[in-house]
């Protein structure tokens, strides 16, 4: 799985990979063996290529801080999918943007046509995936300026599904 770890404002791209019963960190081209337990609330054991690290993570304000021995950074870690949507809500709050699929999936039901005013936060459409259905909803106010998806149309991670200018 990939994600993207920001620690004190500076993002680098991280993958876990599984390979024989261990997971590996790949940070800058890089693979380090890594293992991670609970020790108690808020306090975990890292083993990061053979060192030994007490690792005490605490939430606040919608934000998390990392302790390690004196030094204390602030971080947040998104997958894949998190960061493709958060991206697109960019996209749309710089004043439109094309709404993407953040899943495979069918889309059941559109729920905006061209021309139409949006809000922000208004339902889009209606997407069916792994048997739930969710609600796309608009990232920012605009004008729908293409729907490029029909009731019943199977989308791919990343399809575009709306363009809002």
């Amino acid at each position: 799985m990939k994600y993207l770890v920001t620690l004190d404002g500076e993002t680098t791209p991280v993958e876990l990979v599984e390979r024989g019963g261990r997971t590996f960190v790949v940070a800058d081209g890089r693979e380090v063996e890594a293992e991670l337990a609970r020790v108690r609330n808020g306090a975990w054991s890292l083993l990061l290529g053979g060192r030994s690290l007490v690792v005490v993570a605490s939430h606040g304000d919608g934000e998390m801080s990392l302790t390690i021995g004196a030094e204390t950074w602030r971080a947040s870690a998104l997958d894949e999918r998190e960061a493709q949507a958060a991206e697109g809500g960019r996209a749309a709050r710089r004043g439109g943007g094309v709404q993407r699929a953040v899943m495979p999936g069918i889309v059941r039901e559109v729920l905006v046509a061209a021309g139409a005013d949006v809000v922000r936060g208004a339902p889009l459409l209606i997407l069916e995936a792994m048997k739930m259905q969710n609600e796309v909803r608009a990232d920012a106010p605009g004008c729908v300026a293409q729907v490029h998806v029909a009731a019943g149309t199977a989308v791919a991670k990343g399809d575009p599904l709306v363009t809002l200018a």
